[in-house]
């Protein structure tokens, strides 16, 4: 027989060299280069080839062509959206996962990745403190987690109110009241838009400054609803880190009679590891659904998402596992666990196996001291930033973010200020904050989730964006004169 296994390891090891090369380079590597989409397109795009070319040369010249236009995310200043890093031993786990090339919606079809990624599923499970046969599945990041848990919500809320959504489908369906608070993130509405719910079923309910849903507003607003109620929360604010108040939100839903409370934890929820911070998670295990990101502060290489709901079978039901083809009846009739009843994909990587691998090279204590480190270090570019005259921190910094303004003067002159001093940042280089908006302000948002960001590199990054505020404050002081 003629095999071609022995392809692989020419052009494996170029991207190895490659890999290390960029991944030692991000120390000092400009976090963006600037380079134009024209440029790239030019590099990297032309006529379809028509003739094989080696593997070998295909990933070099890759790489050559790519790098002006590579974002250094991975690196130790990037501090916009929410995207962290990786831990090295996860990085590695994901290499195997692409060589081991499983396929993992049964048992049958990897044995090994079926109870990599149920361990994975256990340990976090015992890691954030949640009930015991909580179930986790593992999706491609938080908008398919979100879209996961949303769908069990519907359809379990729809059941009790007697109807079947996958028998019925949703046509003269009983209507789901949908509360959520005036910060919720554009993943959710997006996801009820796509599940059937609608966005106009939204109930918006206020929050405090630190933009922290007010419990007496959503108790009222749950206690004057009928029929069917999804209730929506947030472990981890985008713009400030506030945690909602799990337990009060839990005792109204659970008042209602027919509600189900979904925790939206995509950044924040990994906080309740810590024995420092995981009282601002005060209440999530009675949350009936909760979604995180992988690839935000938990440091997993993309993509990486975890669904988690509290009650195992109304999420196998939603995923309808048991309406499958014949041929797939003797692998879903295997006691083991089949992946295909904790989320939407049917084929997939293996994602449990890069979060096993943190598990396993950092312990909890590692993981701990990981999350208290990045909200230490939040913290502390706040108060340096705060004590600066014209910068105002605007929230208060309980985990790794928080949003900032520049400048004196009315909101215009503020917004466009505090612009300004973002996009000067992102241009030079050193350091990547990213703009947002807080309660109708324009912010500098700046998060902390990089387990490779120093205090070095806090206090760094401090001075650019001193220096920043300062010259661009003089520029608009002389367009003004001008």
């Amino acid at each position: 027989m003629t095999h071609r296994f022995n392809e692989y390891r020419s052009p494996l090891e170029q991207s190895l060299k490659h890999s290390v090369s960029y991944l030692e380079s991000l120390a000092d590597r400009p976090v963006d280069k600037g380079t134009s989409s024209q440029a790239l397109r030019t590099a990297i795009g032309g006529r379809l080839p028509l003739k094989p070319t080696d593997p070998s040369q295909v990933i070099d010249d890759m790489v050559k062509n790519v790098d002006a236009g590579l974002i250094a995310s991975g690196g130790a200043r990037f501090f916009g959206y929410a995207i962290g890093s990786s831990f090295p031993a996860s990085l590695a786990a994901d290499w195997l996962v692409s060589a081991w090339d499983q396929n993992v919606p049964y048992y049958v079809s990897s044995p090994a990745m079926s109870v990599v990624e149920e361990t994975a599923a256990d340990w976090m499970v015992e890691l954030l403190g949640l009930s015991q046969g909580t179930a986790v599945g593992f999706t491609s990041g938080a908008q398919e987690a979100i879209y996961t848990g949303l769908i069990t919500a519907r359809n379990t809320l729809l059941e009790r109110a007697g109807w079947d959504v996958a028998t019925q489908g949703l046509f003269d369906a009983p209507r789901i009241n949908v509360v959520v608070s005036d910060q919720i993130h554009s993943t959710i509405k997006r996801a009820l838009s796509m599940i059937g719910i609608g966005l106009e079923t939204i109930i918006t309910v206020p929050t405090d400054d630190n933009l922290r849903i007010i419990p007496d507003n959503l108790t009222e607003t749950i206690g004057l609803l009928e029929g069917p109620t999804l209730v929506c929360a947030q472990a981890g604010c985008i713009d400030s880190g506030a945690f909602d108040p799990f337990n009060e939100l839990a005792d109204a839903v659970e008042a209602h009679g027919n509600a189900w409370l979904h925790v939206d934890g995509a950044i924040g929820l990994w906080a309740a590891a810590s024995d420092k911070q995981k009282h601002l998670l005060a209440g999530i295990e009675r949350a009936d659904s909760i979604d995180t990101d992988g690839h935000k502060w938990f440091n997993m290489p993309y993509d990486s998402g975890m669904i988690v709901v509290k009650d195992a079978a109304a999420l196998s039901k939603a995923m309808g596992g048991s309406n499958m083809g014949d041929y797939l009846n003797d692998a879903m009739d295997k006691p083991d666990r089949n992946a295909i009843n904790f989320g939407i994909s049917a084929s997939r990587r293996a994602r449990g196996v890069p979060v096993y691998a943190a598990f396993k090279s950092l312990g909890k204590e590692g993981i701990v001291e990981h999350i208290d480190h990045c909200t230490d270090l939040a913290k502390r570019m706040a108060n340096t930033l705060a004590d600066i005259d014209g910068i105002t921190v605007l929230n208060d910094v309980v985990s790794n973010r928080f949003s900032a303004q520049f400048g004196h003067g009315d909101d215009e002159y503020r917004n466009e200020l505090t612009a300004r001093v973002v996009h000067r940042l992102q241009e030079e280089g050193t350091l990547y904050p990213s703009t947002s908006g807080y309660k109708g302000l324009k912010t500098m948002l700046f998060s902390v989730l990089s387990c490779h960001t120093s205090v070095a590199d806090i206090d760094l990054s401090a001075e650019k964006i001193i220096e920043a505020y300062l010259t661009e404050q003089e520029c608009m002081k002389g367009s003004i004169r001008g």
